[in-house]
């Protein structure tokens, strides 16, 4: 199948994807990348199955059993290989070169040159795509949405959307979530005022991420509770950027465990961590293990499965999900 084009994604969901046995999505933005990632997840049912990484480089054998095994019911099973690199490509070959379709194997990774092997590999494949993510420059990303916006019938009003995108700002997966919600609030119309737009759109311009992130691992309670404040009905999506932040730190800390000290796992991350985020990296390397990064990333699970259940009481289950996930790394720091 080789290279697919952005624009060609969504085709490939609705008419190729019952023929192919994965994809690799990669490319710097790694929000971008996991936003599609999951896409293809739900468009093969909703449901997936985390590769252990470790275990498949060790016994590339076991991997290629769970690729060719059937579930009990007969349906594909999606297997999710994240983060991927090109030391997986010796357990993913398996899946890559399967001239039959089997499972589906859904390949997340971060920005793979040219000269890449696992690039290299699923482009040549038969039954395999790889689609490269590039950072959206402002004009892509506004016509990106608004084609969003125009599949569900729907165009801006006047003012609109200078208003949502100076609300939602420019993160191409806040946009989206934003986006997608606004639809469904506007639903049965055929025009966004701006109204609806500030009824519906929470505040995430001016929404630190890193901040908040760095302020529940570090145990700080404080900060932790000011910007949840402030933050209120949006922690929904923050945990979605909670997540790619905690795959980035179990990714360092397998490499830790394998020998690697924690100053050479950051300095060997890819893609690069930027230089102003590497203090605050490395003192939640320092603080935390491979068993409680596991945990953090479970209690959010479970926290974003309950405020799913229970949708009046999701504010309340978020914020004292990330009290509760500080003060637990507060009691490691000391």
């Amino acid at each position: 199948m080789g290279v697919l084009r952005e624009e060609e994604f969504e085709g490939f969901l609705k008419r190729r994807v019952s023929g192919a046995n994965g994809i690799l999505i990669h490319g710097a933005d790694e929000a971008a990348v996991s936003l599609l990632g999951r896409q293809v997840i739900v468009a093969l049912g909703g449901e997936s199955q985390r590769v252990d990484i470790s275990a498949a480089k060790d016994s590339p054998g076991s991997f290629a059993d769970q690729f060719l095994s059937l579930s009990l019911l007969g349906d594909r099973q999606v297997l999710l290989v994240e983060p991927a690199d090109d030391n997986g490509l010796k357990f993913l070959d398996a899946a890559i070169n399967h001239p039959t379709t089997a499972n589906f194997v859904v390949a997340l990774g971060g920005n793979l040159s040219k000269s890449s092997k696992l690039r290299a590999a699923c482009e040549a494949a038969p039954l395999f795509q790889s689609l490269v993510i590039y950072e959206e420059d402002e004009g892509r990303l506004r016509a990106r949405i608004a084609k969003l916006l125009s599949a569900q019938g729907l165009s801006w009003g006047e003012d609109a959307e200078e208003e949502f995108f100076s609300t939602a700002g420019a993160d191409r997966a806040i946009v989206t979530q934003e986006a997608e919600k606004l639809a469904l609030y506007a639903h049965g119309q055929n025009e966004i005022p701006v109204a609806d737009v500030q009824a519906i759109c929470g505040n995430t311009a001016e929404f630190n991420a890193d901040e908040l992130i760095d302020g529940v691992l570090a145990g700080d309670l404080e900060t932790v509770d000011r910007i949840d404040q402030s933050l209120s009905g949006e922690l929904r999506s923050f945990f979605a950027l909670f997540q790619l932040h905690l795959n980035k730190l179990q990714a360092l800390r397998v490499e830790m465990e394998r020998g690697m000290n924690a100053d050479a796992a950051v300095r060997a991350a890819k893609p690069p961590i930027f230089f102003k985020r590497k203090p605050a990296i490395m003192n939640q390397l320092r603080i935390l293990s491979l068993d409680d990064l596991v945990q953090i990333q479970t209690t959010i699970l479970d926290a974003s499965l309950q405020s799913r259940k229970f949708a009046a009481l999701s504010e309340a289950i978020n914020s004292r999900t990330l009290l509760s996930l500080a003060r637990m790394c507060r009691s490691k720091a000391s």
